[in-house]
C-alpha cells in the first residue's frame, strides 16, 4: 500500500510543493541573502528520501511533471517585460551584446578550466550549458553528447551559487543600474538567478527573465561553433 503512494505521481509533486513553500517561508524568517529557499528544499527532499528509505524513481515519477511544466512557466516571465518594455527598447542592443557576450564568456570559462583540469570530453560536453534554464540545459547536453544528469546538478549549483553571492558581487563592483543586474543574473543564473532578480525589482526580474531565453539561444548557437571548430 505504501509503495504505491510514494510510485504515485502525486507523491512526488506533493513532496515538492510542501517543502518549497516550506522553504520560502523559511526565506522570509531568516532574511539572508546567504539562505537559498531551492537549496534548502533540495537537501530537505534528499533527506527524506534518505532518511524513509524512499527510492528516487518513485519521487521521480512526479518529479518528471514538474519538469514538463518548467518550459511553459517561463512564458509567465513576458509579464514583467511587456510592463517595461520601453526601457528594453531603450537599452535594446547594449542588453543583446551583454546577453550574447555573458553566454560566451560562461562557456569559455568552462571550458578552459575544464582543460586545465584535464578532464573527459564527455564530463566537459555536460558541463558547459551549466547557465542555461533547465530545458534548454537538457537539449543542448544532449545535442553534444554529454550526461543529462550531470548537466541538470551543474544548473542547479550555477544558478545557486550566482544567487547567494549577486548581492555581495554587486556591493563589491558598485552595480546599482536594475537592467544590469537583471542582465547579469538571468544570463549567468538563468531561473534561480531570476528569483533572486525579483527580490530587487519586477524591472530586474523582466531584464533577467528576458536574458534566460536570449541566453539559452545564444548558448546553443555558441556550441554548434564551437562543435563546427573542432573544440568539442
Amino acid at each position: 500500500m505504501m509503495v504505491n503512494v510514494f510510485s504515485s505521481p502525486l507523491f512526488g509533486i506533493s513532496v515538492t510543493f510542501i517543502v518549497g513553500i516550506f522553504g520560502l517561508y523559511v526565506k522570509r524568517k531568516v532574511a539572508s541573502s546567504l539562505f537559498n529557499p531551492m537549496l534548502f528544499s533540495m537537501l530537505v527532499i534528499i533527506g527524506l528520501l534518505v532518511g524513509f528509505d524512499i527510492p528516487y524513481a518513485d519521487f521521480k515519477v512526479g518529479g518528471d511533471y514538474i519538469m514538463q511544466m518548467l518550459g511553459p512557466i517561463t512564458v509567465v516571465l513576458a509579464v514583467p517585460l511587456y510592463q517595461h518594455h520601453d526601457k528594453l527598447k531603450k537599452h535594446a542592443l547594449a542588453v543583446l551584446l551583454g546577453i550574447i557576450l555573458g553566454a560566451l564568456t560562461a562557456l569559455v570559462s568552462v571550458y578552459l578550466l575544464s582543460m586545465a583540469a584535464s578532464l573527459d570530453m564527455t564530463l566537459i560536453k555536460s558541463l558547459l550549458p551549466r547557465s542555461v534554464t533547465t530545458p534548454i540545459g537538457i537539449a543542448s547536453s544532449e545535442m553534444i553528447g554529454g550526461l543529462v544528469g550531470l548537466t541538470i546538478v551543474s544548473i542547479v549549483i550555477t544558478g545557486t551559487f550566482g544567487a547567494i553571492i549577486a548581492d555581495s558581487v554587486y556591493k563589491r563592483f558598485k552595480i546599482t543600474d536594475p537592467i544590469a543586474k537583471g542582465v547579469a543574473l538571468g544570463t549567468s543564473a538563468h531561473a534561480i538567478g531570476t528569483g533572486k532578480a525579483f527580490e530587487y525589482g519586477t524591472l530586474e526580474g523582466a531584464m533577467s527573465g528576458l536574458s534566460i531565453a536570449i541566453a539559452g539561444v545564444a548558448t546553443i548557437m555558441w556550441l554548434l561553433l564551437f562543435q563546427l571548430l573542432g573544440f568539442i
